[in-house]
Order: structure tokens, then C-alpha cells, then sequence
């Protein structure tokens, strides 16, 4: 069936014959955040789930506020989170542009050569595969300069006018973490090791923390809802970061297949990212900040507790003992 058009009075009407607690003032902040937004998107730790009747039903005493309060703290997970994220795309791109210029030369990035297209034996079809993942990269690495001219970047124009290319390490400022992340991914092994060092993580340690950290960068930059976001590949298989010392350190379960429960996939494994990528000033003032919003919310929560939001993120119940390991 066709969605139809629902006035705000309604939308009110509906909740509150739902069970919701809510006020007629609270209309203008359904107004301005899209109820779309904020229910749908904020609403699920509030269901009753043992209600049996046609429609969906909220828990005893849900107050509008509650979930208003949830999506607040969602925005403000985004915004922390963020910062951090930045924080080490700028020091991954500045490690990267500087280690790959000193070895191949500013202007050599397009050069196929320059990356790893090498197959133990004769198997054919791995290294077309090989050669044709570096090729897809060069490729966007192209489509993105001609991007920045047709935006008029001035830093990108001034380089082609005036050279004739645009260096490495003025280019990495207008790559995406995603694109860093694959052109990391294709680099030669040495060279990944170089660059994996300064951040002590080894080549398939730091691919696949730079593709999960792309993954909840985007949904930061775009809005989207971040507290039990999941990292997830199209074909719905979890990218999981490689299981490590910090999960042992903080006495994580693990599952039945040997996986922690928290801190693989889920918004507590950004933490876990964080405590090994920035350096110690820049985690204590991520701390700093998360700890107050989530103190934040429990002061505005009655509905449902405190241990029900730190679930849906992956936090474990002595998420606070990260700051010590």
C-alpha cells in the first residue's frame, strides 16, 4: 500500500493511542526533526515486546521525551565520534601521502606499477583480478582530480595549471577514508608495513580497521543513525575487526565461535579502534566526552535503562575500564 500523507495532529494521536506520553507541545519538535526520523528510527528499545494485539504497543510510562532524548544523544555520539574519526584519517593520510612520495615520487600514484599486482605461481585469473582492483583504484584516483577541477578546487587547479599534476599529498584531502582504505589495501606488502608501523598495527590489522572506520565515518557525515549501527558488507556478512588484546584485556565473553561479544562489529569496536590508532590525549578527551553523554542520557531515561542503550552500542558493562588498558 501507498504511504500517505499524515498530519502532525495524527501523528500525536497515534502515539498516544500506542501508549505514549505525549504532549501537544511536543508537536513542534516532530515538526522539525521528521517524525520519520525520530520515532521510527528511536522508538525499538521503547516496544513492548510482549503485547500480542494488531498494532505495536510502547512500555508502561514511554514519555515522548525519552525517545526525543535518544535521538539527541544519537546526534551527539555523531559529532564526538566524528572528531575522532577525522583525527586519524588526517594522520593515516598524512603517513600514507608522505611514506608513498618519498619512495615513488609525488606524481607516481597512477603508475599500476607502483602497487602490488604480484600471485605466488602462474594463477592468471588472480593477478587480472589483482591488476584490475589497482586499475579500479587509479581509475577513481583520476575521476577525483577531474572532480575537483570541475568544482574549481584551488588547490587541486593550482597544482594541474601550474605542474602539469597534482601531488600525493595534496590530493589525500579530498580522498574519502573508504578510498584510503582501498588504496592502502593495494599497496605492496613492504610498504603497507612501513605505514602499518607508525600506527603499530600490521597490513590486515589496519585494512580492515581503516574499512570499518569508513563505514561509520559515512553514517557520522550523513545523519544516519550511529548508536547500534552495525558494520555490514552488502551481502549482509559482518566486517569485523581482528580480534585483539583490549578484548582480552577487559575480559570480553566470546560466543560460540570465538568471537567476542562486543567490540567486533558494533560501535564499541570505533572505541577499541580509537584507544589503538590515536595517541593517548586525543583517546582521554574521546573518553571525556562519551562518558558525559552517556551520563547525559541516564539522567533522562525512565522507561528503559541505562544497560539497554550500552547493549544496542556494543558497550560491555565495564566499557569504562578502556581508558586503563
Amino acid at each position: 500500500m501507498d504511504k500517505v500523507f499524515t498530519t502532525t495532529d495524527k501523528q500525536v494521536e497515534k502515539l498516544k493511542s500506542r501508549g505514549m506520553n505525549i504532549a501537544d507541545k511536543d508537536k513542534h519538535t516532530i515538526e522539525m526533526e521528521n517524525y520519520y526520523n525520530l520515532i521510527n528510527g528511536y522508538k525499538e528499545l521503547f516496544i513492548d515486546n510482549t503485547y500480542t494485539g494488531d498494532d505495536e504497543k510502547y512500555k508502561n510510562g514511554t514519555n515522548f521525551t525519552e525517545i526525543y532524548a535518544l535521538f539527541l544523544f544519537d546526534r551527539d555520539l555523531r559529532s564526538i565520534f566524528l572528531r575522532s574519526i577525522l583525527e586519524i584519517e588526517n594522520n593515516v593520510k598524512s603517513v600514507l601521502s608522505h611514506d608513498f612520495s618519498k619512495k615513488y615520487g609525488h606524481d607516481n600514484y597512477l603508475k599500476i606499477s607502483n602497487f602490488d599486482t604480484r600471485v605466488q605461481g602462474s594463477r592468471q585469473a588472480e593477478k587480472t583480478r589483482r591488476i584490475g582492483a589497482v586499475a579500479g583504484l587509479v581509475a577513481n584516483l583520476q575521476g577525483e582530480i577531474a572532480r575537483q577541477l570541475s568544482k574549481k578546487n584551488l588547490m587541486i587547479s593550482h597544482s594541474m595549471l601550474n605542474y602539469g599534476y597534482v601531488p600525493l599529498w595534496v590530493l589525500v584531502n579530498t580522498l574519502s577514508l573508504g578510498t584510503i582504505s582501498i588504496f592502502y589495501s593495494n599497496l605492496i606488502q613492504l610498504d603497507q608495513n612501513d605505514i602499518g608501523r607508525r600506527f603499530n598495527l600490521k597490513p590486515e590489522e589496519m585494512t580492515k580497521l581503516l574499512f570499518v572506520l569508513s563505514i561509520y565515518r559515512n553514517a557520522c557525515a550523513h545523519d544516519e543513525r550511529l548508536f547500534n549501527l552495525k558494520a555490514l558488507k552488502k551481502n549482509m556478512t559482518p566486517n569485523m575487526i581482528k580480534t585483539n588484546n583490549i578484548h582480552r584485556k577487559m575480559n570480553i565473553k566470546f560466543n560460540s565461535s570465538n568471537n567476542p561479544i562486543c567490540g567486533k562489529n558494533d560501535l564499541f569496536s570505533i572505541v577499541i579502534i580509537f584507544k589503538i590508532m590515536l595517541n593517548a590525549t586525543s583517546f582521554e578527551r574521546f573518553y571525556f566526552f562519551i562518558k558525559k553523554a552517556i551520563d547525559e542520557i541516564e539522567k533522562s531515561i525512565n522507561t528503559i535503562k541505562i544497560e539497554d542503550i550500552l547493549r544496542e552500542m556494543g558497550f560491555p558493562s565495564n566499557w569504562v575500564d578502556i581508558k586503563d588498558v
